[in-house]
């Protein structure tokens, strides 16, 4: 079986589902518009679309099953609301995440 790094299975396979999760509280918890998000999450008001239409980032169960990740998803997202996390360093924050689930074995590199 052949194997993928596990930081190409977060960002094909799970990034989009948190970046959706963030999105969707950016928006309800905060009362942000999809163009305020998009801009914060340094992305398009399309792709905030397509997540708050579940079109893209579905893939959101192992985040929502985990304590500790619902733990980051709140963190960041205050931060993110806040001003506290800049556009330009949202991508450092996502990387937390996945280096949490990296040292806590919730993400895994095989194939799906």
């Amino acid at each position: 079986m052949l194997m993928k790094p596990s930081c190409e299975h977060m960002i094909n396979e799970l990034l989009p589902g948190f970046r959706a999760l963030v999105a969707k509280k950016l928006m309800e918890d905060h009362g942000l518009s999809q163009t305020q998000v998009a801009v914060m999450l340094y992305t398009t008001q399309p792709a905030i679309s397509q997540y708050k239409r579940e079109l893209r980032g579905r893939k959101t169960e192992v985040f929502l099953k985990n304590p500790n990740l619902l733990g980051l998803l709140e963190k960041i997202t205050k931060g993110i609301a806040k001003g506290e996390v800049k556009p330009e360093d949202t991508g450092s924050e996502f990387c937390k995440v996945c280096k949490f689930m990296r040292e806590n074995n919730l993400v895994s590199s095989a194939s799906p």
